[in-house]
C-alpha cells in the first residue's frame, strides 16, 4: 500500500512537471505570436505614415472665384460648402466628378489619380464659383530623397540654376517632365563646384519636374516656367 501511494505521488508530481512545461512552452509561443503581430502592426502604421498622401482643404462658396489648386498624384481635395445651395462639377480635363446639390456644411472629396488639369464649376453660380486643379506626376519617395539639390529662381522664363550639396565637379543627367508625365528635355550637364544651369526658354509656360541623376541616385524637384 505504501509503495502504491509513493508511486502514485511520483506520477502526480511528474504529471505536474509535464503540465508546467507544456504551459510555459505555450505561453512562450503565444508571446512570440503577440510580438510578431505587434511588429507587423508597427511596420504597417509606419509604412502608411510614409506613403500617405495629402488632403487639401478648401471652401466652396460665393467667394470661390478662379480657385487655382496644385497637388500631386493621389492627393485628395476636400471642399466645404458655404451658405446657399451649390454643386461642384468637373467641366473638362482628365478627371470627372459631380458632387450633387447640397447646402451649408456639406463636404465633398475627390482623390486625383491622373496627372493633368481638371476644371470645375458650380452650375447655379458659374461666374463666381469655378476653378482648376493641376495634378503633377511625381517620382517615388526614394527618388525624391536620394540627395538634395535646389533650383532657382522660381519661377523662371529662361535659365534655371541648379545647386547640388556635397558635390564638387561632376556630370549629372537632367530630364524635365511636364505635369502629364511627358519628357520634354534630356541633357548631360557638367557640374562645377556644385553648380550648373539649364536653359528652359523653349518650354511652354507651366509646372515641370526636373529629374536629376548622379551616378545611380536620382532626385526630383518642381519648378515653374513663366
Amino acid at each position: 500500500m505504501c509503495y502504491l501511494f509513493l508511486n502514485s505521488n511520483y506520477k502526480f508530481q511528474y504529471l505536474c512537471q509535464i503540465s508546467k512545461f507544456i504551459l510555459v512552452q505555450n505561453l512562450f509561443t503565444f508571446n512570440k505570436f503577440l510580438i510578431m503581430k505587434y511588429k507587423l502592426l508597427i511596420l504597417t502604421l509606419f509604412t502608411n505614415l510614409i506613403y500617405s498622401q495629402t488632403n487639401h482643404q478648401f471652401s466652396w462658396n460665393m467667394s470661390s472665384t478662379n480657385q487655382q489648386i496644385t497637388i500631386e498624384v493621389n492627393d485628395t481635395v476636400t471642399w466645404t460648402w458655404g451658405s446657399g445651395t451649390h454643386n461642384l462639377r468637373s467641366t473638362g480635363g482628365v478627371e470627372m466628378f459631380d458632387s450633387g446639390y447640397y447646402g451649408q456644411g456639406y463636404q465633398f472629396s475627390h482623390t486625383f489619380t491622373v496627372p493633368g488639369v481638371t476644371t470645375y464649376i458650380c452650375d447655379p453660380h458659374p461666374n463666381s464659383m469655378y476653378g482648376t486643379v493641376t495634378v503633377t506626376a511625381t517620382a517615388s519617395l526614394g527618388e525624391q530623397n536620394a540627395f538634395n539639390f535646389n533650383i532657382f529662381p522660381i519661377p523662371s522664363s529662361d535659365i534655371i540654376n541648379i545647386s547640388l550639396e556635397n558635390m564638387g565637379n561632376d556630370q549629372i543627367s537632367i530630364k524635365v517632365y511636364d505635369i502629364l508625365g511627358r519628357q520634354n528635355m534630356s541633357t548631360i550637364s557638367n557640374v562645377i563646384q556644385g553648380k550648373t544651369s539649364l536653359n528652359i526658354s523653349q518650354l511652354s509656360r507651366g509646372i515641370y519636374l526636373a529629374k536629376v541623376t548622379s551616378g545611380t541616385t536620382t532626385s526630383v524637384k518642381r519648378f515653374i516656367k513663366e
